[in-house]
């Protein structure tokens, strides 16, 4: 696998493998399927260790909805501003789609109601919130420059992330219609939505 041996790939932690396991019992058998016993028992574990690291169902549903966040804050912190902010945008909404097919069945727990009588706390959804930070910073960049019109970015990126939250959100499903690539319908959506944003300069 280009030219890497698996043998030399270091596993992923136990705290992230216990997160994916989660994810994806959570996927497959609803909130009532999730135990920490049933995510030990899937990765291959004793209990003991789960239940240091997350005490009980909500401890897990928290370290979840960090970690999902957590992920998807890299991925978008991996755009470093450049000279073109334009350009550095339209890769943040690369690197979230990214994100999310990366760790597709973290996705429903992070923004939507897959266990209804999980909600995270202030601390949490601040730190979720936090993660949206680098795209109102990318249009206000695209302001200052003359490419976006004014106005409060946050608006403008709130549009934005709609768009690709509702194209992931799709393609996650399995729902996107038969209309080409998935790659390319992200990509040309992504492009439809910054039209009415742009100034004479920016088209």
């Amino acid at each position: 696998m280009h030219g890497v041996s698996s043998v030399n790939q270091s596993p992923a932690p136990l705290t992230t493998r216990l997160v994916d396991a989660a994810a994806r019992l959570l996927l497959e058998q609803g909130p009532a399927g999730l135990s920490l016993r049933k995510v030990a028992a899937a990765v291959g574990v004793s209990t003991m260790p789960v239940y240091t690291l997350f005490g009980d169902k909500h401890g897990l549903l928290t370290a979840m909805y960090r970690d999902g966040f957590r992920r998807l804050g890299a991925a978008l912190h991996e755009v470093s501003p450049s000279d073109d902010p334009l350009g550095d945008l339209i890769q943040l909404g690369v690197a979230y789609r990214r994100a999310a097919l990366a760790s597709p069945n973290l996705y429903g727990l992070l923004f939507g109601r897959m266990v209804p009588e999980f909600t995270p706390d202030a601390e949490e959804q601040a730190a979720a919130h936090a993660t949206y930070q680098p795209l109102i910073d990318a249009v206000a960049r695209c302001q200052r420059a003359g490419i976006l019109a004014d106005g409060q970015p946050e608006r403008i990126a709130l549009h934005l992330w709609a768009v690709a939250h509702g194209m992931v959100n799709l393609e996650l499903n399995g729902q996107l219609p038969d209309l080409g690539a998935a790659e390319d319908l992200y990509a040309e959506a992504l492009g439809y939505a910054g039209i009415p944003f742009l100034t004479h300069s920016g088209q």
